[in-house]
């Protein structure tokens, strides 16, 4: 172990692990990243990062756990309450499933990501956190209409429709579609107003 990797404290060497192994990941899927390769990726050598991880296992994990803390934060960060429901609902599907579709996409040898065999906790996990902020933003909503389900019914069928569009989803635009179908459906139901299209052309250049 050299001097730098000696002054480093253990969580700065987590953090510094996990950034340098997400891009890893991501380009080159989980069954051909290997210690050697995210050793590299972070500047330090494979004992150090076994000090730290002791396995690929573990570090994926901290990666996943890392990257939806930065999906869920962002989210929080510009997520506007005085939307309408439709655009809030949208606008976490975009962040929380489109964007990494549109990574996996890009990176065909990354699809071993989504395994649910392989990594079903760590990403039930991740999927568990985007669906509660779903309820949280469907609460007000259901509570104004008796269709006699909870937010977190709503939340958990909007969830299961969006992991399972993107098994069927050509692309990013496929997706994207499928999604924005089943959020309109749901607004509908609600009994929530749709946004006219003058508002619709008004949120594209805002967030262009």
């Amino acid at each position: 172990m050299n001097a730098k990797e000696q002054a480093l404290s253990r969580s700065e060497k987590e953090q510094q692990i996990v950034e340098a192994a997400f891009g890893v990941f991501s380009r080159y899927g989980f069954a051909r990243t290997t210690m050697a390769d995210l050793a590299q990726a972070a500047g330090m050598s494979r004992p150090a990062l076994y000090l730290v991880y002791c396995g690929k296992v573990e570090v994926f994990e901290a990666v996943v756990d890392w990257f939806i803390e930065q999906t869920l934060a962002e989210i929080h960060d510009t997520l506007d309450a005085h939307w309408p429901l439709e655009r809030q609902l949208l606008h976490i599907a975009e962040l929380a499933i489109a964007r990494g579709f549109d990574m996996l996409k890009s990176n065909p040898d990354a699809a071993d990501l989504m395994s649910p065999e392989r990594h079903g906790p760590a990403l039930q996990t991740s999927f568990d956190r985007v669906q509660q902020l779903l309820a949280d933003v469907l609460r007000e909503a259901v509570s104004r209409v008796p269709l006699g389900v909870t937010a977190e019914d709503l939340a958990s069928m909007l969830m299961a429709a969006m992991k399972g569009f993107k098994a069927v989803a050509r692309d990013g635009q496929h997706l994207r579609h499928l999604i924005a179908t089943q959020v309109r459906v749901t607004v509908v139901a609600l009994g929530e107003p749709l946004p006219t299209a003058s508002g619709r052309a008004r949120h594209r250049v805002r967030d262009a």
